[in-house]
């Protein structure tokens, strides 16, 4: 909705971008005016998007960008030696490397799972569940 998105915009300039001096946001900031579009446009151009202001989600996938950049950059050496929570502990990597191994084919959810995802791809129905998912 157009609210959320203005206000998701005032959001970032003000916590994460701050390209504005915060006596310089005000036009930005007042999301109920209707010189905001024209605001909006022109901030998009200060902070030199590619993107126009109609496309909404490249732009504000762009800003999401944008502001990751400048986080990472103002706080790199908290940042720099970050490993995914995944990657944390390799015992765990390991044992979900195959998560098919410990699969029990017999199990009641299993075979639902099956038929749902057949009847999700439109395969036809085949009295062994195991050849169905084959």
């Amino acid at each position: 909705d157009e609210t959320e998105f203005r206000n998701f915009i005032v959001w970032l300039e003000d916590q994460k971008i701050r390209h504005y001096k915060i006596e310089d946001r005000g036009n930005l900031r007042n999301i109920h005016s209707d010189d905001w579009p024209k605001s909006f446009e022109k901030y998009m151009k200060d902070v030199n998007c590619p993107f126009k202001v109609q496309e909404r989600q490249e732009t504000v996938d762009w800003l999401l960008g944008l502001a990751v950049r400048l986080e990472y950059g103002d706080n790199a050496d908290k940042y720099k030696d970050s490993t995914p929570d995944g990657a944390k502990n390799t015992d765990n990597t390991a044992k979900n490397a195959e998560p098919l191994i410990n699969l029990d084919v017999n199990n009641p959810d299993f075979k639902a799972g099956v038929m749902a995802l057949a009847n999700l791809l439109q395969i036809q129905r085949h009295d062994d569940y195991l050849v169905m998912l084959k």
